[in-house]
């Protein structure tokens, strides 16, 4: 049967390529997904439409099904049209549209008290514009089992094409919230007894020497490469350390830095874990 969608220059076509802009995903409510892994996890948040390739389709065929069951409305396109309404090179044959992620801040804040086995981890980007790492951390928060992430007012809208990719569908598995001030956030947490947590290189405690700070309720504030955190968060940190480093990099990027601050969070919780009941569920500033 020959796809649905032909033309390059369809009205569909230009409506699909507009959502790649953040004013226009704001007004619709909606943006895109691109790739067989991603689309995947994106079923599981619900899928408006699903545009297909005829490859794809013999390739994909459950994927189609099971966002058709979803009652996605699923068309078939031809390469060149998928191919113009994505933006990467090799979409892989699968595009689809999904309706927004993002939650309101008491609801992640909500869900991160939830979740951790009783002690939150909260991941928060103040004012990080590069899409590329703020999907590299929202994958890692995922990985390393926090409860929500919150990304500032001025950092990277996590729908953005790269953001998204840079997730590997993790964008679906955590609550996030966007747009917040720091102060916003700070009162929060102090509401829900999560400590806020920074790095910092220059700090006097090195990273494994506070397993207290890690074990306890935290906000992980990661800051943008250029600019660093607000002065407000470093005004009522909990803690702050550095990442050790014995090479001759004079730093790390903001991705890497993360992954490792998250992973030695998750190495000092899980060697109390399954030691009983403990008295570190709520931080006291």
């Amino acid at each position: 049967m020959p796809p649905e969608l032909t033309s390059t220059r369809s009205a569909r076509v230009t409506e699909i390529r507009h959502l790649h802009d953040r004013r226009h995903r704001a007004e619709r409510g909606a943006f895109v997904v691109e790739g067989p892994q991603a689309v995947r996890e994106a079923l599981g948040s619900g899928i408006q439409e699903l545009f297909v390739t005829e490859a794809a389709l013999s390739r994909h065929g459950d994927i189609v099904v099971a966002a058709r069951e979803q009652g996605a409305r699923v068309v078939t396109a031809a390469d060149d049209v998928l191919a113009a309404m994505a933006e990467t090179r090799q979409p892989q044959g699968l595009l689809a549209v999904c309706p927004l992620i993002v939650r309101a801040l008491p609801d992640v804040l909500g869900t991160a008290t939830r979740a951790g086995g009783g002690v939150p981890l909260l991941v928060v980007l103040d004012r990080v514009a590069d899409p590329g790492n703020a999907g590299t951390i929202i994958r890692s928060a995922d990985a390393m089992g926090a409860g929500g992430v919150v990304l500032t007012a001025g950092s990277v809208d996590p729908h953005n094409g790269k953001c998204v990719r840079s997730t590997a569908g993790s964008i679906f598995h955590l609550p996030i919230a966007t747009g917040a001030e720091p102060d916003e956030v700070i009162a929060a947490c102090r509401a829900a007894g999560i400590g806020i947590v920074l790095a910092d290189a220059h700090a006097r405690d090195a990273l494994d020497d506070r397993q207290d700070l890690l074990r306890s309720p935290a906000a992980w504030v990661f800051g943008s490469e250029a600019h660093g955190v607000d002065s407000a968060w470093q005004a009522d940190a909990a803690g702050v350390v550095r990442i050790p480093m014995t090479g001759h990099a004079e730093s790390l990027n903001l991705a890497a830095a993360a992954a490792i601050c998250l992973y030695a969070t998750e190495r000092a919780r899980a060697s109390v874990r399954d030691q009983g009941p403990s008295d570190s569920g709520r931080f006291d500033a």
